[in-house]
């Protein structure tokens, strides 16, 4: 954070620090910020990093008045200052219209270029393309817990199903590329290649909406459920006849089956 001062506070504040360390070169080694930073302080001609201002009242035994700060300025606002600065300067010279269509055009080309692609590869190799796409999902897709066997997964449910499954020795597959009825799907996990294991932990009827309607492509080949905390049942009784709730549910229907 950069702080700006009120008027001749910032020049009284390094004065006084001059004054002790006895010259700037003695109070740079004291305090370690740079003589040109201190003399640009004295002169009050920047604005002043807060952990400086901190060293500076620190080496003083000084505190300054609420008022006297009269503007607190984020990390990078010399970026987005220098940013406008070179706006203005690109509308003054009558650059700045022209550089925007040359972005517009770019990224038109850009966006035609990429429309392609995804057309081709959904043409000619329609697996690895689903597979390329949902790597990049799952890169932002807030994958926080990690399994006994190491996946990483994105809520605490889905951990304790693998560990589940994993200390029953059942051979799972999480989040592998199925196709049903013509589509493509990433269940939670797959086991022996027929059955379907889908946890979520949200609170909401949409998701089992979502939910109701996969199951609908995925039944004709795999024996589905959907695993839920029991308080959530409350949102997901469409899926009656698919759900179980919570993890000793899950475990009874797995020995059983």
């Amino acid at each position: 954070m950069y702080l700006i001062l009120k008027k001749g506070v910032l020049r009284e504040i390094v004065s006084k620090a001059f004054k002790k360390a006895g010259n700037i070169r003695k109070l740079e080694i004291s305090i370690k910020i740079p003589r040109s930073t201190l003399s640009n302080y004295h002169n009050e001609k920047i604005a002043i990093k807060k952990e400086n201002l901190d060293k500076l009242l620190g080496y003083l035994k000084l505190l300054i008045k609420e008022e006297d700060v009269l503007e607190k300025l984020p990390d990078n606002w010399k970026q987005i200052k220098g940013g406008k600065r070179c706006v203005e300067t690109k509308k003054k010279n009558g650059t700045f219209e022209k550089q925007i269509r040359e972005m517009r055009s770019k990224n038109s080309y850009d966006s035609e270029r990429l429309r392609l692609w995804h057309k081709k590869m959904k043409k000619e190799n329609i697996e690895k393309y689903h597979i390329m796409q949902y790597e990049r999902f799952k890169k932002v897709g807030g994958y926080k817990f990690t399994t006994i066997n190491g996946e990483k997964v994105r809520n605490e449910l889905e951990k304790e199903t693998a560990d589940l499954l994993k200390s029953l020795k059942i051979n799972y597959k999480y989040e592998p590329l199925v196709k049903a009825d013509g589509k493509y799907f990433f269940p939670d996990f797959l086991i022996d290649n027929n059955i379907i294991i889908e946890c979520t932990e949200w609170r909401g009827f949409d998701k089992a909406i979502k939910l109701k309607d996969k199951i609908a492509h995925l039944k004709s080949d795999y024996k589905v459920f959907v695993l839920v905390p029991k308080p959530l049942k409350r949102y997901y009784e469409i899926l009656n006849q698919y759900l179980l709730l919570g993890i000793d549910d899950l475990r009874k229907t797995l020995k059983s089956l």
